[in-house]
């Protein structure tokens, strides 16, 4: 099999897997919506959910893993696995001993915690304590995803992708079944419970795929090795920069506290419903993408590198745009098909429906910084990204005081949105200068191409739920289905159309690699 054609496969089944995950993640949400719906309850459980997961998102899927995938990778490239595993089992060490000790400083100081977060709680002593109980339940859970994430970022440095790529299905089924189950008995506990079974679940998983390529477990921490000091050294400014940058987190829900009960549920539906194209398709594109930029950067084929680069953020861009307008065009039909159920009402989807359709317009520069961030980290630079990250931070927590007052929940919004647009800029400008170019005309041309055919997409999408909203008006699940269902059906064959009448080359690219008539060699000659 062609190089190619295998990153093109690997691609494929990490979408698969990942897009079956986000359904279990979004039938968890939708669960949670159904038995709890934009409550106080629900609201708590968002914020004590948020925390170990901001922490497991920053440390290890983060900063641990773009700065220890590439230097794993370049020893693996320089046929050094000896070394690279002794790497792995003092990082793993040093892993448990440092969230070890965070576990025990969240379930101490959990209460102080969750004000940092929401000091709106404050004023409900009984929400305060209902998330402080949540997160001491969910805090023991970093310890697995720990393990989780640093087992994921050894497989795909051996281009072991589909393993890996199942830990989030696992986890939202596991969830799903908790709610579903224990609900009833337990309450808004059963999901914190579920996660941390989940958690477990994960290490369980990758486990075996593990044990095939190397001996157990060895207690060993080096950490006065070159290997150790070269990921500690990407180690840190990339943890600040992905600290500035997963920031929205903390921010829009420290200001969210302080408006109407289901603000904070709110902005996580709409964010959730957003991201939803980022995490399968473009989250695919740049982890299958990462240790090849890695081996690229290491081996000083800055042609090919630059190439890659170049490819991904036309085919991000190719899959973002249409997203966008898309999630624009039908933010109110696809909030209400999954959520506006139970004990989530019809205010509450016009609240989220309006956050979804501000979010949307952030959807390309967040699926762009997932490429950007990772070429940076690939070069072993982590200072660029810290840098625009704090440009992100400074920028978003002055648009959300601007804009949370005329337009409560959805000036949050859009304030992430106009932020992360502005961080994208300030990375692509940085990383064509530091490339010397990223072939500029090529991506004008088939951004030009990919804006028309998102906008012809979304007018026909756009008539499409119109008129089938009026025909088929009965409020039924199955009638909402067929208007969101065919509305995007007419929207992506439109979409395809405009883009093979344009003949945009990213869609010849694909099928090529796909059918293995063309290797990642000849892909990068042909965008030369």
């Amino acid at each position: 099999m062609s190089k190619g054609r295998a990153l093109a496969l690997s691609a494929g089944i990490v979408t698969i897997a990942t897009l079956s995950g986000r359904i279990f993640g979004f039938a968890r949400e939708m669960v949670i919506a159904n038995k709890f719906g934009a409550s106080a309850e629900t609201d708590a459980f968002i914020v004590a959910f948020t925390i170990p997961n901001i922490i497991y998102s920053l440390v290890v899927m983060g900063a641990l893993s773009a700065s220890f995938i590439p230097v794993f990778s370049g020893l693996l490239a320089n046929d050094d696995e000896e070394e690279a595993w002794r790497l792995a089992h003092t990082i793993l060490n040093l892993l448990l001993i440092a969230f070890g000790l965070i576990v025990a400083a969240l379930m101490v100081f959990a209460p102080q915690v969750v004000l940092l977060v929401s000091p709106g709680f404050g004023s409900s002593g009984e929400q305060l304590a209902l998330a402080s109980s949540l997160l001491r339940i969910m805090a023991p859970a970093l310890v697995f995803l720990g393990i989780s994430g640093l087992m994921a970022g050894t497989l795909n440095s051996y281009n072991h992708f589909a393993t890996p790529s199942l830990v989030a299905l696992v986890q939202n089924v596991i969830m799903v079944a908790a709610i579903i189950f224990l609900a009833k008995r337990m309450g808004i506990y059963a999901a914190a419970i579920g996660f941390l079974a989940a958690s477990l679940c994960q290490v369980l998983i990758q486990l075996p795929a593990l044990l095939k390529r190397r001996l157990p477990y060895r207690a060993v921490l080096d950490l006065r090795s070159e290997r150790a000091k070269s990921v500690a050294k990407l180690f840190l400014p990339v943890l600040a920069a992905l600290a500035a940058g997963q920031s929205n987190l903390i921010v829009d829900k420290w200001f969210a506290s302080f408006l109407e009960t289901g603000s904070i549920s709110y902005l996580n539906y709409a964010f959730k419903v957003g991201s939803l194209p980022l995490n399968t398709l473009v989250a695919a594109i740049a982890i299958v993408l990462f240790p090849t930029l890695s081996r690229q950067a290491a081996t000083r084929d800055m042609e090919a590198l630059r190439d890659t680069i170049s490819l991904g953020v036309r085919i991000i861009a190719m899959v973002a745009v249409p997203a966008s307008v898309g999630l624009f065009v039908l933010s109110k039909p696809i909030v209400g098909l999954l959520f506006e159920h139970g004990a989530f009402g019809p205010t509450a989807t016009v609240a989220t429906a309006t956050a979804l359709a501000a979010y949307s317009f952030g959807l390309v520069a967040m699926g762009l910084n997932m490429l950007l961030i990772r070429s940076f980290y690939a070069l072993h630079d982590g200072v660029t990204p810290l840098k625009a990250s704090l440009v992100f931070i400074v920028l978003l927590i002055a648009l959300d005081i601007v804009l949370v007052r005329p337009f409560a929940h959805v000036g949050l919004a859009l304030g992430y949105t106009i932020a992360v647009s502005v961080m994208a800029l300030v990375m692509l400008g940085a990383l064509r200068k530091r490339l010397q170019g990223l072939d500029e005309a090529k991506l004008l041309v088939s951004f030009a191409k990919t804006s028309l055919a998102a906008v012809v997409m979304g007018v026909g999408a756009w008539f499409t739920a119109s008129y089938l909203g009026a025909t088929l008006a009965g409020g039924t699940k199955l009638a909402e289905l067929t208007v969101v269902g065919v509305a995007i059906g007419v929207g992506a064959l439109l979409y395809l159309g405009v883009l093979v009448l344009a003949r945009a080359e990213e869609i010849t690219i694909i099928r090529r690699l796909i059918s293995g008539k063309i290797s990642g060699k000849q892909v990068a000659a042909d965008n030369a």
